[in-house]
């Protein structure tokens, strides 16, 4: 006999809905489901949230709500605009510092609290 395993995840933390709103996504970027985004200023396409960049993409401003693979296109998406979040299940950056992730979404209406 085998047996399934269900494990829940408790992706909304607060008491916000969950909204979302269409983005353009840029092409050749692979992303992972609840992958930051900032805007690159000079086209308006959302790119994975770089700290370090100084070109819009270091202001998380989306979160990728599923996977998106825009490999050879960009494409328009469904992305995340505002909500309470689990920070335990964002697909942060490589690399990036615990201070960067308290910081990351101040200025935009996306929360994140973890579980209490």
């Amino acid at each position: 006999m085998s047996s399934e395993t269900f494990n829940h995840e408790q992706w909304e933390t607060g008491s916000e809905p969950q909204t979302t709103t269409e983005g353009v996504v840029a092409v050749n970027q692979i992303l992972a489901k609840y992958t930051p985004l900032g805007v690159k200023l000079s086209t308006g396409e959302f790119h994975k949230w770089d700290p370090a960049a100084e070109d819009g993409t270091q202001v998380a401003v989306r979160i990728t709500p599923f996977n998106i693979d825009t490999t050879g296109a960009v494409k328009t998406q469904q992305l995340i605009k505002a909500g309470t979040f689990n920070p335990e299940l964002i697909s942060w950056h490589e690399g990036v510092t615990d201070a960067q992730k308290l910081a990351a979404f101040v200025g935009s209406p996306i929360s994140l609290q973890a579980l209490r």
